[in-house]
């Protein structure tokens, strides 16, 4: 009875380095699609921030 006990302990340890496995692989992936995500919103920012000065400034020369 001891054995099985023991053998028991050893398999929930098992699925529990498991999960916390595959609970660190996602959260790996998770991260870095977010980091990309955010550099993908930053550049585009960055292009309608310039866009925008683009535009101003052509007002500016057709308004004086």
């Amino acid at each position: 009875m001891k054995k099985r006990g023991s053998v028991l302990v050893e398999e929930v340890l098992l699925i529990l380095i498991a999960v916390a496995l595959v609970s660190a692989f996602a959260l790996t992936i998770s991260g870095m699609v977010q980091g990309a995500v955010d550099k993908i919103l930053g550049f585009r920012n960055a292009t309608n921030s310039i866009l925008n000065s683009l535009v101003e400034g052509v007002k500016q020369l057709i308004l004086g």
